[in-house]
């Protein structure tokens, strides 16, 4: 279904690595699911408080909050997409992960709410009843629920998004915590406890948890957090695949927003060649790391050493002049 909606509404959809068209498709998926948990908000409501199920209830309102999550995730895909400008020189790619903090915050306030309700329907003397039409749109819930959750770990594994990572452990959390309750439903009515209110109890806890690792996930990312060493390796063996460069350090990359690299580093390179010609060494490692990597990397050049001028060195030099004056020819 997923994909029929993408071919439809996003154009060159399955070219996912392009940042534009991540960011549309994490916003399709977040309409997807605004309007599933819509749906799954208005039925478990209806039914919570006709049998009186704290359980339900909170179910309700969980999705409710997903809803919301949903909603954010759309904000927050919408602010990412806009372009640099004069007070955000490198875009506004960091939204996306400041939409998750927030996000983050909203799923722990509900899971406080809900775990204090819960313990109100537990001290009260109110019984649950369970009728075959609870039970269905229970079992219809978990289905809806299974959906997102697949939808969003093959988007998360796709797009790295922190907003599909955390839908699709709410949605995890979501289908555990909705069998709990038609076990607990099941337990009740033949035992004659209060499972119920155990169980909003469990689910308040099941929202709890995601909402407080999103924002941990988040608010390390927006502090600053250090991007992936294999980057940084990659960056490095690059930078040294070149005879004219012995080392490399003061290497720091930054990340505006998935796929929006920046970065800068000295790298030590002889001091006996022509302005000229390192010059050109320095800006073929810069090319060659943008496309590769997708990294905008700023080069400083540190003098540490002089070349032993041999024959061979001597024409290597010549051809990356030659090369050179033709760069510049083109341009």
């Amino acid at each position: 279904m997923f994909n029929f909606f993408a071919s439809k509404f996003i154009d060159d959809y399955k070219n996912y690595k392009k940042p534009f068209i991540r960011l549309k498709l994490i916003s399709l998926s977040s309409i997807i699911g605004i309007l599933i948990n819509i749906v799954l908000v208005i039925f478990k409501l209806i039914v919570g408080f006709s049998t009186n199920s704290a359980a339900i209830i909170n179910d309700g309102f969980n999705n409710l909050s997903d809803s919301l999550v949903s909603l954010m995730a759309l904000v927050g895909s919408k602010l990412s997409q806009k372009p640099a400008d004069k007070e955000h020189p490198f875009g506004h790619g960091r939204g996306e992960s400041l939409i998750s903090l927030l996000v983050g915050i909203l799923i722990m306030y509900v899971g406080a709410k809900l775990f204090i309700n819960a313990l109100h329907h537990y001290a009260s003397d109110d019984k649950t009843i369970f009728s075959s039409l609870a039970m269905l749109v229970l079992v219809l819930s978990i289905l809806a629920k299974i959906y997102i959750y697949f939808l969003n770990k093959k988007l998360y594994n796709k797009l790295d998004s922190d907003l599909n990572f955390g839908v699709m452990a709410d949605a995890r959390n979501d289908i555990l915590a909705t069998t709990g309750i038609i076990l607990g439903a099941i337990i009740e009515k033949y035992f004659n406890i209060k499972v119920d209110a155990i169980m909003g109890l469990i689910l308040a806890g099941f929202v709890f948890t995601p909402g407080l690792d999103l924002f941990k996930q988040s608010a390390g990312y927006l502090l600053g957090e250090r991007v992936d060493p294999e980057i940084e390796n990659r960056v490095g063996e690059i930078i040294l695949d070149n005879d004219f460069i012995i080392g490399y350090h003061s290497l720091r990359i930054h990340e505006y927003g998935k796929g929006h690299l920046d970065g800068s580093v000295d790298v030590e390179i002889a001091e006996n060649l022509s302005l000229f010609v390192a010059h050109k060494i320095v800006t073929d490692i810069q090319r060659k790391i943008k496309d590769k990597i997708g990294l905008n990397l700023s080069i400083h050049m540190d003098p540490t050493y002089s070349l032993i001028m041999t024959d061979k060195v001597r024409d290597e030099i010549k051809k990356i002049e030659i090369q050179a004056k033709n760069d510049y020819e083109d341009f």
